[in-house]
């Protein structure tokens, strides 16, 4: 069975996407809960200000969500890294195998080809 290894990373990269989108779908709605939220305290009060402790600025938000995503792309990276080198593993152990599987092959075939011509040069002998 031939596999096609484009296509698979191809696939593999697809879903990826899919599923990043996704996440950054439901960021986007908790974000907008987040907003709704504030507006919702405010009306509940009206004339008063909610105090809020060391409220990030936009920019300040943005550096810290960035500097998370850096995080998250370091532990994903080591991941990868850990998957890579199972398939290298992996990759040499068929490789062994194969070169294994076949030396025996040739090894068995030289044994064949032997018998056949200690038997090809007994029948000359004989006739």
């Amino acid at each position: 069975m031939a596999v096609n290894v484009v296509d698979f990373i191809n696939k593999i990269q697809e879903e990826g996407l899919t599923t990043l989108k996704q996440t950054q779908e439901a960021s986007l709605a908790a974000m907008g809960n987040f907003r709704k939220l504030g507006n919702e305290f405010a009306s509940d009060k009206p004339g008063t200000l909610p105090t809020f402790e060391n409220l990030p600025t936009p920019t300040q938000l943005v550096e810290l969500s960035f500097g998370f995503a850096s995080q998250l792309l370091e532990v994903r990276k080591a991941y990868t890294l850990k998957v890579a080198e199972m398939i290298a593993e992996a990759q040499k152990t068929a490789e062994t195998t194969v070169k294994n599987t076949v030396a025996q092959a040739n090894v068995q075939m030289n044994q064949a080809n032997a018998q056949m011509n200690q038997a090809a040069a007994a029948a000359k002998t004989t006739k």
